[in-house]
């Protein structure tokens, strides 16, 4: 499903706004300022979707760092799920010869640009992460017909299978044949801070997400013809954060 055009303006739209913030804040109630905190996350992207789990360190009132662990999904545009007409089996997606995630680890910086001005309002923050993401690529196998109306489980070879695919295994099958492809990325997004109780953590979080891969990911098959293929992987993402703060 292709997102609208639209989604892809939010976070350059909230992030232009930020630009012309200030630290300066009018607050009329006195806000806790906590030792640390640690939050969970899951987000939808335009590659897929997230989960993500953050320790962050208070410097000051504004400023908190620290690291940062998520687990995604990597999807490539390219990918359409094809429908089996048996009940019991599972779709796949033609021509897709490995599933592809990736588990990042990096450094993250939350700056607070508009504080809030009474509890029940909403604060925002600037959020920049960057790091290590160790791509996993697991191989897909599928459900084969064979002639004796038996079933084989296979990798995939889109070359000879296609016509007696009944679906696509299970997805632990070829598990331990997973390789690692190492890589970096960053992010910059902007969180809304809904926070009704002062000692917990509810925010939104907006903003894009670049991993970058040493070298082309080979989610598709490939002929000598053609290249689809590519090392790097560019998401608009929606997040929902939650969790505490402690002293």
């Amino acid at each position: 499903m292709r997102m609208p055009k639209a989604l892809f303006l939010i976070p350059f739209f909230f992030i232009s706004l930020l630009a012309k913030a200030q630290l300066e804040t009018s607050a009329d109630f006195r806000r806790t300022v906590y030792d640390r905190e640690y939050t969970f996350g899951i987000s939808g992207h335009t590659r897929g979707y997230t989960v993500n789990g953050r320790y962050l360190k208070y410097q000051d009132g504004f400023v908190k760092q620290g690291f940062e662990l998520d687990l995604a999904k990597l999807r490539h545009p390219k990918e359409v799920r094809s429908s089996i007409l048996s009940s019991n089996s599972r779709g796949f997606v033609f021509g897709r010869i490995n599933s592809f995630y990736t588990a990042r680890f990096g450094y993250i910086r939350e700056k607070i640009m508009y504080d809030k001005t009474d509890q029940g309002t909403v604060s925002i923050s600037l959020v920049t992460s960057g790091g290590l993401s160790l791509g996993l690529q697991k191989p897909v196998y599928v459900i084969v017909a064979q002639e004796n109306e038996n079933r084989s489980i296979e990798r995939y070879n889109p070359l000879e299978q296609t016509a007696s695919i009944t679906g696509e295994a299970n997805w632990f099958t070829g598990l331990f044949r997973t390789k690692l492809r190492p890589g970096v990325y960053g992010k910059l997004g902007v969180a809304f801070d809904y926070d009704l109780l002062d000692s917990k953590v509810t925010s939104l979080e907006t903003g894009v997400i670049y991993d970058f891969f040493f070298a082309d990911v080979p989610i598709f098959f490939e002929t000598s013809n053609t290249s689809i293929n590519v090392p790097g992987f560019f998401q608009i993402y929606i997040a929902a954060n939650f969790g505490y703060k402690k002293n």
